[in-house]
């Protein structure tokens, strides 16, 4: 008796599977390759998202769209110009600062373990009029650095100008290709579920971003407040930096927490209160990140911490740090249009947190 031949399905499945990787680097790669294209177009997209509210309102209160989109744009680009002018200065002071932080933290090392006397006697140089390698380095490659500086800063300032273009032809040209798009679709039920995502999409989008920049002022703010109380120089740059690092959550908090470790040794000759203000800072951050936070969102924005940290690395390689700032954001937005259309399961049970997944099961 012949046996049946065995059915190459798990051939196929590898063979998917792999279709489906390729995929997903082909996808990651054109991001990347594509990043001084795409980034303009996606942040402005997503500025836009958050300011329609605003925009809505004022044209309810008889204001020409062009007017109230021009309005609400010039708006937002006089409080960011407005901030940056404000804390340039003392920014520019600590950037002077920081480097004598390697000296200090010797001192300080050597006060605690008295051990690196001989160690740094020997990387001293006898001569201090002697150049070093480095200093020759930087001298012969000075020119070429200042021309790459200046290329990359008319490069910056070109795509900031694109996306403020674009920020308002998406204000105000956004509905009419939204109509459109729905126009085209082929079905009552298509139209209707284009419909209901985008306006899925912008409340809940802009209800965590107005959330967690509430969530995130609030923190700036007590930063601001427990440095001033440690008496920590210029207690407002640091405030408005735990404000905007926070956006990254986790990475941000870190990178932030590292920055005041630095100040806290410039700032105090005790280590103890050197350390202080690192650990006031981490202590605000763990009753934000714990308590605070999943109060005011709930579940439904609850995320892998893990995968959220990935993303973040994956969208920090392709678009810099725009693309941390913007990944929360972003991952937030797929999840919701893959909620909302049931597609990839597995990715929206693999996302979600333990408790959120365990329910879902």
């Amino acid at each position: 008796m012949n046996e049946a031949p065995l059915p190459a399905r798990p051939s196929r499945l590898n063979a998917e599977l792999a279709l489906k990787i390729l995929a997903v680097l082909a996808v990651i790669y054109t991001f990347y390759f594509c990043r001084s294209l795409l980034l303009p177009i996606i942040l402005a997209a997503f500025i836009a998202l958050f300011a329609s509210p605003a925009v809505r309102f004022l044209a309810r209160l008889k204001f020409p769209k062009p007017l109230a989109s021009l309005l609400i744009l010039t708006l937002i680009v006089m409080g960011v110009g407005y901030g940056i002018s404000l804390l340039y200065s003392p920014a520019s002071a600590w950037l002077e600062r920081l480097p004598l932080l390697s000296s200090k933290l010797a001192l300080q090392v050597d006060d605690m373990a008295g051990s690196l006397d001989s160690l740094k006697s020997s990387m001293l140089p006898d001569n201090e009029d002697d150049k070093s390698p480095f200093d020759s380095a930087l001298g012969s490659g000075f020119l070429p650095l200042i021309s790459m500086l200046a290329q990359t800063t008319a490069m910056m300032l070109f795509q900031l100008a694109t996306v403020i273009i674009l920020t308002y032809l998406f204000l105000v040209f956004g509905g009419t290709l939204l109509r459109n798009i729905v126009r085209g679709a082929s079905t009552l039920h298509e139209k209707k579920n284009l419909v209901k995502m985008y306006q899925t999409i912008e409340h809940d989008i802009s209800r965590y971003v107005l959330v967690i920049a509430v969530i995130n002022t609030m923190l700036g703010v007590a930063t601001f407040a427990v440095l001033s109380m440690l008496g920590v120089a210029d207690p407002l740059l640091w405030g408005v930096l735990a404000t905007v690092l926070n956006f990254a959550p986790y990475l941000g908090p870190f990178i932030l927490t590292v920055l005041l470790t630095a100040v806290g040794f410039v700032e105090f000759q005790s280590p103890g209160q050197a350390l202080l203000v690192p650990t006031a800072f981490l202590i605000l951050n763990v009753i934000e990140s714990q308590l605070v936070t999943p109060m005011a969102l709930g579940k439904r924005f609850n995320m892998n911490p893990l995968l959220v940290v990935i993303w973040m690395f994956v969208w920090g390689w392709i678009w810099g740090a725009v693309g941390v700032l913007i990944a929360i954001p972003l991952l937030v937005c797929l999840k919701i249009i893959a909620s909302h259309f049931e597609l990839l399961p597995y990715w929206r049970i693999l996302l979600s947190a333990d408790s959120e997944a365990q329910h879902n099961k």
